[in-house]
């Protein structure tokens, strides 16, 4: 009786790989026997060289339909899903799983039912159908115990942890990947279950913002990756990981060539994972200044299907374009599914952008949400963006006994969990906090400390802001932010409502905004009044 990719690649040992590749490819394909064509299938897939293992594989198929071997065929049948499932090709990927699900009913108990029980968990999930998928997810685990099949029981186990993870319950599902990735740890598993394992669990650590149980197994991921010296998309996708765990502990140069190196490495399995390389290489640009690049990266990931955002709105906001930024955000929130730090992103980023163009309110929602989105996830990193942006609002609207309490957290947080860069942030915003206290030795305190980590880490505009920020200039009259000042100017020339929103780019219910933050600054209740003041203070 078969038992899955486990026994497939034992009983092949060593034959994987070029030596195995090149013997049998250089034989008459038509000659090949079932065997010998799903083991060139294999040696053609650690090759990299997923469309010769799936041509292989068709093959293999065929020959077993045709024998009426339902066992075989349901076997190859799966397999196949999964080549075309991870090359984002979901039709062929759907009709695999249909005729892996003919084949084995007509052998209900062959351990093959288990692994096309796992093809269907995964499918239901794509679907948006998580109870199928956790009943499909146990079937496959009960059924590698029952057979005895480690490879299917640990495959089972950590695919029924994603899917307790995608149903919100993040803790249980995270134990449940942590016991399969320990069976994978004792090196008994197939080559195909261990990579996959490692990857899923990792992808599950970035969906829902774990950096330190990322940072725990992303090393032996890797280690792991490297010892195969294959060109199969593990080390392509184990490299990813890695260089998303190094961005975030601002090791920024060796993740940006790592997350080159991916997209190289990725390119013959589908654009989705080198758009991912992409993203992450536009993020780290984007930090260090390099603006061109950063967008040519974002747009260039965009074109092979995944979101800009929140990286293309944070370069507007870099650019002064608050108005722009909003926008893009407004508009990535409202469409799309997201992972929750994903979404986590996306709304720190817009909690950014409403300050910016003074909207506390509309910043209040983002920040409603992201508490939604960290109690129900328990990511500490998302709770860290939570204080960060909460922080942000309350300071904006100066209730100081709320905010610095949030940023002291926040700051833990992030030192906590090896977030150079978001801790930085947070020293500048308490910087920010004890400048508003009349507390300046503090203030210059923070923002030296922040200094010193951009500096560090390369993250120039951020430098250069905060610099700016030991050398304050002389207050504005009223305390009016810079783009109040801009829009007082406008009054005092006698613009209306209308053309100063044409002339800044802004709508008119943003310069209605504006007008109202002025008049309670500057202590007046009409236009009239705030031009009056406008000319006091040579502003028209």
């Amino acid at each position: 009786m078969s038992h899955g990719v486990a026994v497939d690649e034992r009983d092949h040992g060593d034959r994987f790989g070029r030596e195995r590749y090149d013997e049998l490819s250089a034989r008459d394909v038509t000659r090949l026997d079932p065997d010998d064509l799903e083991q060139l299938a294999d040696a053609a897939f650690w090759m990299g060289l997923p469309r010769e293992a799936i041509a292989a594989r068709q093959r293999a198929y065929a020959a077993y339909r045709d024998a009426r071997d339902d066992e075989r065929a349901a076997r190859v049948s799966w397999k196949l899903f999964h080549a075309h499932f991870e090359l984002d090709e979901t039709a062929a990927a759907s009709g695999w799983l249909s005729c892996a699900r003919r084949h084995i009913l007509e052998v209900p108990d062959s351990v093959e039912r288990g692994y096309v029980a796992i093809a269907a968990a995964l499918w239901a999930r794509h679907s948006s159908r998580i109870d199928d998928a956790i009943t499909e997810a146990t079937v496959a685990y009960d059924l590698g115990r029952a057979h005895g099949d480690r490879d299917l029981t640990a495959w089972g186990l950590a695919v029924l942890g994603g899917m307790h993870v995608a149903a919100g319950d993040i803790a249980g599902g995270m134990a449940q990947l942590d016991e399969a990735m320990v069976e994978t740890v004792g090196g008994d598993l197939s080559r195909f279950v261990t990579g996959w394992i490692y990857c899923f669990l990792l992808k599950n650590c970035h969906d829902t913002g774990d950096v330190s149980r990322a940072r725990e197994w992303t090393e032996m991921a890797v280690h792991w990756c490297e010892q195969q010296g294959e060109a199969s998309w593990y080390p392509g996708v184990c490299r990813l990981h890695r260089c998303e765990v190094a961005s975030l502990r601002g090791e920024w140069r060796s993740a940006e060539d790592d997350a080159i190196r991916a997209t190289e490495e990725l390119a013959p399995f589908g654009d989705y994972l080198i758009a991912e390389g992409l993203y992450i290489a536009g993020e780290i640009r984007r930090r260090r200044g390099d603006y061109a690049g950063a967008e040519a990266a974002f747009r260039r990931a965009h074109g092979i299907g995944h979101d800009p955002q929140p990286g293309l709105a944070l370069i507007r906001l870099a650019r002064h374009d608050a108005q722009g930024a909003a926008s893009q955000l407004r508009l990535a929130l409202k469409g799309g599914s997201h992972t929750p730090i994903d979404r986590a992103r996306l709304l720190a980023a817009d909690v950014q952008a409403e300050l910016e163009l003074g909207d506390p309110d509309n910043a209040a929602h983002s920040v409603s949400e992201l508490a939604e989105l960290a109690l129900a996830s328990g990511s500490r990193m998302i709770w860290a963006l939570l204080a960060i942006s909460h922080g942000s609002l309350l300071l904006a609207r100066g209730d100081l006994d709320g905010a610095v309490p949030l940023l002291r957290e926040a700051a833990a947080t992030c030192q906590q969990l090896n977030l150079p860069y978001e801790a930085a942030q947070t020293h500048v915003l308490s910087g920010n906090a004890a400048r508003l206290a009349g507390d300046e030795e503090t203030a210059r305190l923070e923002f030296n400390a922040a200094l010193a980590v951009f500096d560090r880490l390369g993250a120039r505009p951020d430098a250069e802001r905060t610099a700016a920020l030991m050398h304050p200039a002389a207050p504005s009259p009223g305390g009016l932010s810079d783009r109040e000042i801009e829009v007082l100017r406008l009054i005092g020339g006698g613009l209306s409502n209308r053309d100063i929103a044409s002339t800044l780019v802004i709508s008119e219910h943003t310069v209605r905004r504006h007008l109202s933050n002025i008049y309670r600054k500057i202590g007046v209740t009409s236009r009239s009044a705030a031009t009056a003041f406008a000319f006091e203070h040579d502003l028209a």
